[in-house]
């Protein structure tokens, strides 16, 4: 505490002005003390003798002790005092702290906008199966190909669920369960009368419930039985003969329409060709109806072409090595050469050996191609080809020809898979008798040319 007056005493004299220190103190040195300017006098100057400076000396020494004294009084007049009362610091203010508000998730809008997104999700699904359901319902951009199907009586074993199945099948309707469901509404009581009708894709399901509640008669039918090695000619031309359709407009659409089925996959669009699916019309019985067009007729007979030609004859010629337009090109030969299905498997394992032999047995040399050439392909243009005539002719190109020269029936077709096991490259028959012979080597084979009497 003394240290703190005495500092601040100094400090105050330190700190006088020049006016200050002239002004003589009045309350301050009542107590005894001198003025300064009393005790100094006049200021010492370059005109002031030694005796001066001394005097000057002395009395300022003398102030000084003064002062000092004066100074220490005041301590102790301090100490007896009362102490001075430090001022405490204000507590500082509390600042209130602003409450973070936590914001709650807005759940409702979030739902809101789940709800809003499935929606608008759902509305969509909905929209398009009306679109594509709808263009099926109305018939829009389909094909314009008629259909007769037969309508049975309506008994417990067949009903409307049997028709709506054969339109799907026929690919006159995709969604049989909506034909079914709309048939029931729009018929009510009305009987459904059987009988054959002709129907198209772009009919809508009304026209179609329409035609089934209508009193009419049975079209006629016709049986034709196709025989195994025809040609796609000679099966136009029966087809014709039995009034079912048109010959020219069966051979155009049987090589220039696709039915999505499996073997159409399989078979070339070579230029070399004559006919494309040559070769892939089953011989077999087929009912028709007469006067049906070119589009059902071929839908039926490639579809039954499609059940012989199955996933397992695919596989068998895989194994062999060969695609499937080869196996059924060599057993229309097999079908041509032999009409007994006992030679068929021998006949192909000759073939079979000489296309395992290209150096040595470069060509099969049968008969069969050449007539092919001349009784169908010169028979059916009238311009040279002579490019396609070499692609067809065994004598002139290597291996297989181009493609089938007949269609072949299934026991040629199950020859051409499973051929016998012999060593021979060369046979003849005897056309009296039928009977073959087999040989391995050319002299041998001249030898049964002989047999057979076929020799000049």
């Amino acid at each position: 505490m003394r240290d703190e007056i005495f500092d601040r005493y100094l400090y105050d004299i330190m700190n006088k002005s020049p006016e200050e220190k002239e002004k003589p103190e009045s309350a301050e040195n009542s107590d005894g003390g001198e003025d300064m300017s009393q005790v100094l006098g006049e200021p010492v100057n370059e005109n002031t003798d030694a005796e001066s400076i001394r005097d000057l000396t002395e009395k300022t020494i003398r102030f000084s002790k003064g002062n000092v004294a004066q100074m220490m009084s005041a301590i102790k007049k301090s100490e007896t005092a009362a102490p001075i009362e430090e001022e405490e610091p204000e507590p500082p203010v509390k600042k209130r702290r602003r409450k973070q508000r936590v914001r709650k998730a807005n759940y409702s809008a979030y739902g809101g906008l789940v709800l809003v997104t499935l929606v608008l999700c759902c509305s969509l699904i909905i929209s398009l199966f009306v679109i594509v359901v709808g263009r099926d319902f109305l018939g829009i951009d389909t094909n314009n190909n008629v259909f007769t199907l037969y309508i049975q009586p309506m008994t417990g074993d067949y009903d409307i669920y049997d028709i709506a199945d054969m339109l799907e099948e026929n690919g006159i309707i995709e969604y049989p369960e909506v034909f079914v469901r709309f048939a029931r509404l729009k018929l009510g009581s009305d009987p459904i009368y059987p009988g054959d009708i002709d129907v198209m894709p772009s009919m809508s399901y009304s026209d179609i419930i329409d035609l089934m509640s209508t009193s009419r008669e049975a079209h006629e039918t016709v049986t034709v039985t196709i025989p195994e090695g025809y040609t796609i000619d000679q099966a136009a031309k029966l087809l014709e003969e039995n009034g079912v359709c048109s010959a020219d407009d069966f051979v155009f659409t049987f090589n220039s329409s696709l039915y999505g089925l499996n073997f159409e996959n399989y078979v070339s669009s070579s230029g070399m060709k004559y006919y494309k699916y040559e070769g892939f019309l089953f011989p077999d019985t087929y009912e028709f109806y007469v006067g049906d067009t070119p589009y059902n007729i071929v839908k039926r007979i490639k579809e039954r072409t499609d059940e012989v030609l199955s996933a397992d004859v695919i596989n068998r010629c895989n194994e062999l090595g060969y695609t499937l337009e080869q196996v059924v090109t060599l057993a229309s030969i097999l079908q041509l050469e032999s009409g007994n299905p006992d030679d068929m498997d021998d006949i192909a394992a000759v073939f079979y050996n000489r296309l395992k032999n290209p150096g040595e047995y470069p060509r099969l040399q049968t008969d069969t191609t050449s007539r092919y050439i001349e009784n169908v392909i010169k028979a059916g243009t009238t311009v040279v080809f002579q490019e396609m005539y070499d692609a067809y002719d065994t004598y002139v190109c290597t291996g297989l020809p181009v493609g089938p020269i007949c269609n072949p029936g299934e026991a040629a077709i199950h020859a051409a898979l499973y051929p016998a096991e012999n060593n021979c490259y060369f046979f003849c028959s005897d056309a009296e008798t039928g009977e073959f012979y087999y040989a391995e080597t050319y002299e041998e084979h001249q030898e049964n040319i002989e047999k057979a009497g076929l020799s000049a």
